[in-house]
C-alpha cells in the first residue's frame, strides 16, 4: 500500500496536496474531501460510500494525524468525525483508476461512477 511522504494544506487554495511514496501527487479540494467524508454520520453503517456534497467554500480548521494510517479533518462547518485513511485518500484521488475526480459511490470497495464522472 502506498504511503504519504508529505501532506501540505494550502489554505488559500482550500486543498490538500499529498505526495505519495511512489512519486505521485494528489490535489484534493476541501469541498471534495468533505463530500467524500467516510464517517457513519455522513455515510451510514454499510458497505457503500457515496459522494455527498456539503456546500461550497469548505475549509479545514484543523488536520490531525490518526495513528500511522490516517488523518482527521476538522471542517469549518463543525464536522470533524471523518477519519481519512491513506488508502481512502488515494482511492478518491484523480490519479487512481478510473482517472479523474470521482462523484459516484464505492459499493463493496468497487467504484461505481455517476453521470457527472463522464461530464454529465
Amino acid at each position: 500500500m502506498v504511503q504519504p511522504v508529505d501532506i501540505e494544506h494550502d489554505r488559500g487554495a482550500r486543498r490538500l496536496t499529498i505526495t505519495w511514496d511512489d512519486g505521485r501527487r494528489s490535489r484534493l479540494g476541501m469541498d471534495y474531501l468533505r463530500a467524500w467524508c467516510p464517517c457513519a454520520a455522513c455515510q451510514g453503517h454499510g458497505n457503500e460510500v457515496h459522494f455527498r456534497p456539503a456546500g461550497e467554500g469548505r475549509e479545514a480548521t484543523g488536520i490531525e494525524e490518526v495513528g500511522a494510517y490516517a488523518i482527521a479533518i476538522h471542517f469549518d462547518d463543525g464536522h470533524q468525525s471523518g477519519i481519512y485513511r491513506w488508502s481512502w485518500l488515494r482511492d478518491i484521488s484523480a490519479e487512481s483508476e478510473p482517472a479523474g475526480l470521482k462523484y459516484g459511490a464505492f459499493i463493496g470497495g468497487v467504484y461505481r461512477p455517476s453521470p457527472r464522472d463522464r461530464g454529465g
